[in-house]
């Protein structure tokens, strides 16, 4: 086997286990909760770096032997890389210094940077879309989400929780809702927004058995719905308004879905726009279209999305460095639970997060390369493994507007973006001569 080949065949058991075992995987501890950050951090990061390490030395190896590669950059490959490259100048030149490595909290810093740009080009050259990676992350998905489902029961299996407590002690007994294998209930919702739109989508697409992924697609959406985060919701919604018209293969069909698609989304801001209650979801998106954010807007997220825009206007180039939001905030409340104070870490909006961590033009970057996604999502539709795997993207993409970004279920999602801009079924990115 050339050396190349058994790189693919590495990185192709990667992906298995960054979409069936990381997501489930939740430490050795009892009340693993209490440290389910840490624990799938270190799971990520070892498992990515000794894929790449072991990929490039079988890659360096064929080389050695005679091989000869190819390398095919694609626009979002560029807004990756001049993304990790401002992110890199930003962490140098921070005042902060070496908290930029590993962040100041929650292991948002540069080195998670590095290991996402890692998964992104290796995947993307080294791996194609496969079935098999939608069933892995159907199963695991499904998992997850029964053990949500027995939580929700007021059960605690595989004993998750502080010590007797539950699901129901939410924001009493600790300062937190948790569910499943993800933990927080807003990173599950963020985890459900890429894995059911990827699953329905498939299945809605594919033919014979692959249709039986309607079935975890679906435990996926009645979760993420009893998941009482909001922000999924949103995403779910708008994933089905920007995602049915893509799926639907006759242009015919796809013109008049997406007319249908428009006029609803339309409908529905003029709905809000009106909406003549006074408090709830609703009347706060309503005031965010009248151009009001109030403080309390979105649990608080108003007065955080203020108190980062001052922020960028004090570093609005290279911000204050990668994985530095939590000592800049600076916003506290207190909580009743256990008479403590809560000190906010997080921008709760991914793309603020990286505006005041990086600066404008690592936002750009960003930015750019979801954009240049979304193209090759448009335009290689017609594959039912393409259109899936967009769908979810799409979903997760939305929820990160509200989102907090986090190693929990980001690297699935970096795993699942580099598949779309992979050469797919016919070539490789990378492929030997």
């Amino acid at each position: 086997m050339a050396f190349f080949n058994r790189a693919r065949w590495l990185t192709d058991k990667y992906i298995l286990i960054m979409l069936g075992l990381f997501p489930l995987f939740v430490g050795i501890r009892l009340n693993a909760y209490e440290s389910i950050t840490a624990s799938k951090f270190l799971f990520f990061a070892v498992a990515t770096g000794l894929w790449a390490a072991g990929a490039a030395l079988l890659l360096v190896i064929g080389l050695i032997r005679g091989e000869r590669y190819a390398l095919d950059v694609r626009p979002a490959h560029l807004g990756v890389a001049l993304f990790l490259m401002v992110g890199g100048i930003s962490a140098c030149l921070s005042e902060y210094g070496s908290v930029c490595l590993i962040g100041a909290n929650r292991y948002t810093g540069y080195l998670t940077y590095v290991l996402y740009g890692l998964i992104f080009f290796g995947v993307s050259m080294l791996g194609k879309p496969r079935p098999r990676y939608i069933w892995t992350l159907g199963v695991s998905s499904s998992i997850c989400c029964v053990i949500a489902l027995l939580q929700l029961a007021g059960l605690d299996p595989f004993w998750l929780y502080p010590e007797g407590t539950n699901y129901y002690d939410k924001y009493v007994a600790y300062n937190s809702a948790f569910l499943g294998t993800i933990g927080n209930t807003g990173l599950l919702s963020a985890y459900l927004c890429l894995a059911g739109p990827t699953l329905t989508a498939f299945g809605l697409r594919s033919k014979k058995i692959d249709r039986l992924l309607l079935l975890p697609g679906a435990l996926a959406v009645i979760v993420l719905l009893c998941c009482d985060v909001d922000a999924g919701v949103l995403a779910l919604a708008g994933c089905i308004l920007v995602g049915v018209p893509m799926l639907i293969r006759s242009r015919r069909g796809a013109k008049i879905a997406a007319g249908v698609s428009g006029g609803l989304t339309l409908t529905g801001l003029a709905g809000v726009y009106f909406w003549p209650g006074t408090s709830g979801t609703l009347y706060e998106a309503s005031q965010l279209l009248h151009g009001r954010l109030a403080d309390e807007f979105g649990s608080h997220r108003g007065q955080i999305w203020k108190r980062c825009w001052e922020l960028f206007r004090e570093k609005p180039w290279l911000g204050g460095g990668p994985g530095t939001a939590a000592l800049r905030i600076n916003i506290q409340w207190y909580s009743d639970v256990r008479d403590q104070t809560v000190q906010v870490n997080n921008a709760h909006n991914v793309y603020l997060g990286y505006l005041i961590d990086i600066g404008l033009p690592g936002l750009l970057c960003y930015l750019a390369a979801i954009a240049c996604s979304l193209v090759t999502w448009f335009r290689r539709r017609d594959n039912a493994l393409y259109a899936a795997l967009g769908c979810g993207l799409l979903c997760y993409w939305i929820q990160d507007l509200f989102g907090l970004g986090l190693t929990l279920t980001a690297p699935m999602m970096w795993v699942i973006w580099a598949l779309l801009e992979s050469f797919g079924m016919k070539s490789a990115a990378f492929h030997s001569k």
